[in-house]
């Protein structure tokens, strides 16, 4: 049988600890990230009601760390616990930077901060407030714990390494998606957007004059963003891709 007084004063120490790791986490910002009411999430970290056990576990995957998680499952749902140190203790570890960025890139509003944030100008708490409201907020909150943004002593919250690029195919594609969900059609008109899309029907000879012109136009983006007379605080994306209709038409290129 579950001690349940053991149980809410374990939980109520994890909820103190995480709480004072970052003088941003909030109980409104737990209960959004494990999804429980804050009026449940207020009573257990005062120490006034004893949580559901689906509760306790909700709060536990925010506010401890797996190792962590682990010996509170081991202490009050040992055969969970058991389970788990047993078959998977030898698998449990951090995952590592890059898995986790892929994880992240995959959520939203998660992705449209971190490029955002992957630049050299950064962002702000206070951009990030104006783009998306406390649920922005809380994402960055996620993505510092993980270690892949830092929070500068100025304020300006950027990539923990120097630069990123993608390297999978699937993850570029990925990134693409949600590229369209951050087009703003009320730019069109202006500077601050353009699109584009063309069809054709070229030769053979012709086709890798069509990926150099492609791979040029990436050069000169990227050129420009680098270039210190072009440095500001203005964010943009952009996107490219090409592609032939029928893989056949390609196939015989190389015959």
């Amino acid at each position: 049988m579950v001690n349940e007084q053991a149980l809410l004063a374990d939980l109520v120490d994890a909820i103190n600890s995480w709480l004072q790791g970052n003088r941003n986490r909030s109980l409104s910002g737990l209960s959004r990230r494990c999804n429980v009411a804050y009026s449940t999430v207020r009573r257990i970290a005062q120490n006034e009601s004893v949580p559901h056990p689906y509760t306790a576990l909700a709060i536990a995957e925010v506010v401890m760390s797996t190792p962590q998680r682990l010996e509170f499952l081991k202490t009050h749902f040992p055969t969970i616990g058991n389970l788990m140190d047993e078959c998977y203790t030898s698998g449990i570890r951090r995952e590592p930077l890059e898995e986790s960025l892929r994880r992240f890139l995959r959520l939203e509003p998660h992705n449209r901060i971190f490029n955002i944030a992957a630049t050299k100008a950064g962002t702000t708490r206070q951009a990030i407030m104006h783009l998306s409201g406390h649920i922005g907020l809380d994402a960055v909150g996620e993505l510092l714990d993980a270690g892949l943004l830092i929070e500068m002593p100025d304020g300006a919250i950027k990539y923990s390494h120097d630069n990123w690029a993608i390297g999978n195919i699937d993850d570029a594609l990925e990134q693409v998606r949600h590229s369209t969900e951050h087009f703003d059609t009320r730019l069109i008109g202006t500077d601050g957007a353009s699109l584009m899309h063309a069809t054709g029907a070229i030769s053979k000879e012709m086709v890798p004059r069509l990926k150099e012109l492609v791979l040029q136009f990436m050069k000169d983006v990227n050129a420009l963003k680098d270039h210190p007379d072009a440095e500001g605080g203005v964010h943009f994306f952009c996107d490219t891709m090409y592609s032939l209709y029928d893989r056949r038409e390609w196939d015989s290129t190389q015959e």
